[in-house]
């Protein structure tokens, strides 16, 4: 019970094309490591040193400001990565007693705490289902989303030699597909279509297509292959030719997800006679872990370079009216098991990224 096992499968082209007709060897990587610390939620106060990584862009991480969402036309970040309470915008969070409360170990519960340290990579996983978004998410959204912030939490890799390692998810353009480049200043506009009657989000109807070619500045995706309905964890993103340098094609992996509904209490200011109400605001977070394989150019003619990186999405929305939401982006970056530094941080994120 104390070894954990990671299972290593990258396809390369060629064995992509003659996948149908092979079996194929799984390289299986064993190593010890104390399983209470994998598993354990145990919440640890960020140093003096891991605030003052705060930083403002991608250009610096390598700037800041994010999400406003308004129906048929915008969701704006109402949280920056969280290090203390002084530096998130969004209030504390009350709810109501009851069955849509969430729960003390549910996701809502560990974002409201603020620990990066919570945020652990999913290591054992089922296919999880498709996510179902509640019904006032439901239609066509104008989103605007802007860079909010960043972290770099790890107390085991110095922020300096983590720098120079560019396989970390966002260190890179289109090393987090959805958000190709972390850290673009200024508002970056896309659409963000649910379907009304199952509630899924079928990303191949051109939504990260426009969201992926908004963040790098000009038409970069040719194509993107998804269906919710009959596999909602892989996607396949095509890239048009010689435009974009650090990816051809992107192969995108969900391996866990999760999702809580509930609703929060506001309290009102009313008339002294009458004194103070309280009316309640319905609440969605959810969570994608994804494993993403980028095939692009090497430097040998003819043979495709390959990048693993490992992240998830933690995405909070609220409903403001019926043609507003508010939302917030936490994208946690881990060391993938074949980086140099996998043993030194391998579940707790490395680096935060807030939108």
């Amino acid at each position: 019970y104390r070894q954990i096992v990671h299972v290593i499968f990258l396809p390369s082209r060629h064995e992509e094309r003659t996948m149908r007709s092979k079996h194929f060897l799984f390289c299986v990587v064993f190593f010890s490591y104390n399983a209470s610390s994998v598993f354990s939620l145990s919440s640890e106060a960020l140093t003096p040193s891991q605030t003052s990584m705060l930083g403002k862009s991608r250009r610096q991480i390598l700037q800041s400001s994010g999400a406003v969402v308004t129906k048929g036309a915008i969701a704006t970040g109402f949280g920056a990565v969280f290090p203390s309470a002084a530096t998130c915008a969004e209030p504390s969070i009350m709810t109501k007693g009851n069955t849509n409360n969430p729960s003390n170990t549910g996701l809502a519960s560990k974002l409201a705490k603020r620990d990066p340290a919570l945020l652990r990579n999913s290591v054992f996983n089922v296919p999880p289902a498709a996510q179902v978004y509640p019904s006032f998410m439901r239609g066509s959204w104008d989103v605007s989303c802007q860079f909010n912030g960043y972290i770099f939490p790890s107390d085991k890799i110095p922020k300096s030699k983590l720098m120079g390692d560019f396989s970390v998810p966002g260190f890179q353009k289109c090393s987090i597909a959805s958000i190709a480049d972390i850290g673009k200043e200024g508002a970056v506009q896309y659409k963000m279509n649910i379907d009304v009657n199952t509630g899924l989000h079928d990303r191949s109807n051109g939504d990260l297509a426009s969201q992926i070619d908004a963040y790098l500045g000009y038409k970069a995706v040719a194509n993107v292959i998804h269906d919710p309905k009959t596999n909602p964890n892989r996607l396949s993103i095509v890239f048009v030719e010689y435009k974009t340098r650090n990816a051809e094609r992107i192969e995108l992996f969900c391996n866990a997800r999760e999702s809580e509904l509930y609703e929060q209490e506001q309290q009102q200011q009313v008339d002294a006679a009458d004194g103070n109400s309280s009316t309640t605001t319905p609440v969605f977070v959810c969570s994608e872990y994804i494993r993403q394989v980028t095939f692009g150019g090497g430097p040998d003619v003819g043979v495709a370079r390959q990048v693993v990186g490992n992240y998830a999405h933690f995405t909070t929305w609220k409903k403001v009216d019926e043609n507003r939401l508010k939302g917030n982006i936490l994208t946690a970056a881990y060391l993938d098991p074949q980086d140099s530094l996998f043993f030194d941080e391998p579940s707790k994120p490395v680096a935060i990224y807030s939108h």
